[in-house]
């Protein structure tokens, strides 16, 4: 293909947040394109659920997103970056692009890179993470090329409803271990239990990571800005803490959420246990106690998915034994602000 007919394609800023719905139906298609690539198994995804998400993002998060249009005028590639205004990780960027297979090897991802870079800040420190996924191997040969470096593989994994032994999860469920207590949280986080739950979130930096991800730290507003986020999307949350009778101390924690949009699919969140609670059955006894009401309140799912670091052998080994399995992995890749800088360079406009 002739240069000329590679800058055909055009490159659109885009505010998805405020964007119509002609626009965003033709995103959902794109989006669906991409993940039956990743996961053929999967069911498409109603546009209603992609609307509803970019029209109700949490305010912290901000971001700059970019369409590709092909030179007959359809949307065959998109790309964003995105920062989280926090205390910490200032210095980090989520970065993404998706280009339709059709259109690959075209120089289609390199000008969306260029985009990414210029819009990432104009401090040496700053470091793009991007995601890959083992199903997509063009995903990671780019990211290699332009400099990134694996920091950290993670799968998904998943276990259908149907092949999860009750018996287990009512034993682990009845674990109850002694001088503990659990807490139920259906709606939003009540200011009685919001220190509980900064504890319970800013548990998980003990979990594997990429290399320059530094502490989250979470806040009351952040907190709240993720349940107003969460209850105008229409996706309800289940959280679940241990609470140390003698203290009233978090011990640890697990959350799942449901999109009644998307109803085969539950969603296992964050699970952690505090360091010093560990040793005692209180990660069992969390996840067995949720997956025994979330089965009951929500009997359309048909299957449960959650992320894992390979890392991370004390939560995988609790999953394997409630019978979750991989489907696919995420890759974690990063590169830093100079070296991504040197690669847009070398993009022709």
């Amino acid at each position: 293909m002739a240069v000329s007919e590679r800058t055909e394609y055009r490159i659109e800023p885009v505010d998805l947040a405020s964007a119509d719905d002609t626009l965003l139906r033709e995103l959902n298609d794109l989006q669906n394109e991409i993940a039956h690539e990743r996961a053929p198994e999967e069911p498409p995804i109603a546009l209603e659920v992609l609307a509803l998400r970019v029209r109700n993002r949490p305010g912290f998060l901000k971001m700059r997103e970019w369409i590709v249009r092909a030179p007959a005028g359809q949307l065959v590639a998109r790309g964003f970056i995105a920062r989280w205004e926090a205390d910490t990780n200032q210095h980090l960027r989520d970065a993404n692009i998706d280009v339709a297979p059709a259109h690959r090897r075209r120089g289609v991802a390199k000008r969306l890179l260029r985009e990414i870079v210029n819009a990432a800040g104009s401090s040496d420190d700053i470091v793009i993470e991007f995601a890959a996924n083992d199903r997509v191997p063009a995903s990671e040969a780019f990211l290699r090329r332009i400099g990134a470096h694996e920091t950290l593989r993670t799968h998904i994994n998943q276990v259908p409803i149907a092949e999860i032994d009750r018996g287990l999860v009512h034993e682990w469920a009845m674990l109850d271990p002694t001088g503990y207590r659990l807490v139920w949280i259906d709606g939003d986080v009540p200011e009685e239990l919001m220190g509980n739950v900064i504890v319970a979130y800013d548990t998980m930096n003990t979990a594997p990571r990429g290399e320059a991800m530094e502490d989250w730290h979470s806040t009351p507003d952040l907190i709240r800005q993720f349940d107003r986020s969460r209850n105008a999307t229409g996706r309800l949350r289940r959280l679940l803490l241990a609470i140390e009778d003698a203290t009233g101390a978090t011990a640890g924690f697990t959350e799942m959420s449901h999109d009644p949009l998307t109803p085969h699919l539950l969603g296992q969140g964050g699970t952690a246990v505090v360091p010093t609670h560990r040793g005692r059955g209180i990660g069992k006894w969390l996840k067995a106690t949720m997956l025994e009401r979330v089965l009951d309140e929500w009997p359309g799912a048909t299957l449960v998915r959650t992320g894992n670091a390979d890392a991370n052998a004390p939560m995988l080994a609790i999953n394997t034994r409630l019978g979750f399995r991989p489907a696919w992995a995420t890759i974690v890749y990063e590169v830093n602000i100079a070296d991504a800088r040197r690669y847009a360079g070398s993009v022709p406009v």
